[in-house]
């Protein structure tokens, strides 16, 4: 995964503690902190993005031709 806010590249799968300590959601939080900033970062978010981006690049395709 890469860090939405500072761009630090880590594994998520490999993190001891995904998310906040002191958040009070540790049972339903999807959020996985960034090692380097702390940035909460969504991997709903990103695969939301990549869907997008695969939108637009079809769409353009189509209306270039």
């Amino acid at each position: 995964m890469k860090c939405r806010m500072c761009g630090f590249e880590f594994d998520e799968n490999r993190l001891e503690n995904r998310g906040c300590a002191s958040c009070g959601k540790h049972s339903n939080c999807n959020l996985i902190h960034c090692p380097e900033c702390g940035f909460a970062n969504s991997p709903q978010l990103d695969q939301e993005f990549d869907f997008i981006i695969k939108l637009k690049d079809k769409f353009g395709r189509k209306s270039k031709s």
